[in-house]
């Protein structure tokens, strides 16, 4: 269990000590909803934890992307949000998906004390429309990039680089690899 995840049980707990010491509704009202924040992160345990990309990775996928000002850069399941803002920091136009509400948090209040041009937005990217990407960052696990295979890869437009962390795409040749990073090019 990574530490964000940890934070968000954690959290929950101690609501419902203090709404059960207190017997106030206040606090079972606010732990309903504390619960229903966090629980999208902590089901994400069983599909693409938080793991943080290693630097050297995140070197990486950065240079394999070539990002350049003015693309349009995804970043599925961006955790804290650091991808989404070294590639503002080029110029992108840079938009993470990210479930975990505490993760998101984390990431705004970065963006308030840092003042990054990078947005992080709370959801799931499965159901968002990412064909006019220039660029797709992901670090997803083996089944969530077969399942991104499936629905997303088809609908993006030619010439969309995807650069993958740790994870292939099962059947697709990289274009390049640089420490343990794939890139692949939509033909």
């Amino acid at each position: 269990m990574t530490i964000p995840m940890f934070v968000e049980i954690l959290f929950l707990v101690v609501l419902f000590a203090i709404a059960e010491v207190t017997g106030s509704l206040v606090f079972y009202v606010i732990l309903i909803m504390a619960f229903f924040l966090c629980l999208p992160g902590i089901i994400a345990l069983n599909s693409a934890p938080f793991v943080p990309t290693l630097k050297r990775n995140a070197d990486a996928m950065l240079e394999l992307a070539g990002i350049k000002p003015g693309m349009k850069v995804y970043d599925l399941g961006a955790g804290d949000g650091r991808l989404v803002e070294r590639a503002a920091r080029k110029g992108a136009a840079a938009v993470g998906y990210e479930i975990s509400f505490t993760l998101l948090l984390y990431f705004w209040l970065k963006k308030a004390v840092f003042r990054s041009k990078g947005k992080v937005i709370w959801g799931s990217f499965w159901g968002k429309d990412i064909s006019d990407a220039d660029v797709v960052l992901c670090f997803l696990m083996p089944r969530a990039m077969d399942r991104f295979k499936r629905k997303k890869y088809n609908t993006l437009k030619k010439g969309t680089r995807i650069v993958s962390n740790i994870f292939s795409m099962e059947g697709e040749k990289p274009v390049k690899q640089k420490d343990g990073v794939y890139l692949y090019i939509k033909k």
